[in-house]
């Protein structure tokens, strides 16, 4: 359904959950802003920056923009792309990942304050699961359990809300 040899197709792969504990609600999750053409693509990242473009325009859309901690704000295409469909940041959700794997002496802190650039929905940070604990089979459950205690640990987080 992803497409054949490589190929990025704009076709939803559906999936309904039904409960009565939830609020309705439709998650799309998008490929990456991809560069580099690979296996025979052709425009990859022409079509996933409208594929992304056409779901994130919508301004029913909460868009979750995915940076990398090591990363300066300031130079995240993600975000760069966030402000273009949704002008005010009024809609937007920073994510901050690889928190855990910032190099010593850094910190994510202001971005995770919300000090750096303005997003009225604000950041949240996460520590992704390390592929030795998939490997591994390491439960959900236990790595969100390690997520807080990193968390609660770190001298720069342990105080954030």
């Amino acid at each position: 359904m992803a497409g054949k040899g490589g190929m990025i197709i704009n076709d939803p792969i559906k999936l309904k959950i039904y409960s009565v504990d939830c609020p309705d609600l439709t998650i799309i999750d998008l490929p990456g802003i991809t560069r580099i053409d690979v296996k025979g693509q052709k425009d990859v990242e022409k079509v996933t920056t409208e594929m992304a473009g056409f779901y994130c325009k919508d301004p029913k859309t909460i868009i979750l923009c995915v940076i990398p901690a090591n990363q300066d704000l300031a130079i995240s295409d993600g975000l760069k792309l966030a402000r273009d469909w949704d002008k005010g940041g009024e809609r937007t959700i920073g994510v901050i990942t690889k928190i855990d794997i910032m190099d010593k002496g850094t910190s994510a802190k202001k971005m995770l304050l919300n000090e750096e650039i303005f997003l009225r929905l604000g950041y949240i940070g996460i520590v992704n699961r390390a592929q030795e604990d998939i490997n591994n089979r390491v439960p959900v459950e236990v790595a969100l359990k390690r997520e807080i205690e990193f968390f609660n640990k770190h001298p720069d987080y342990r105080d954030l809300p």
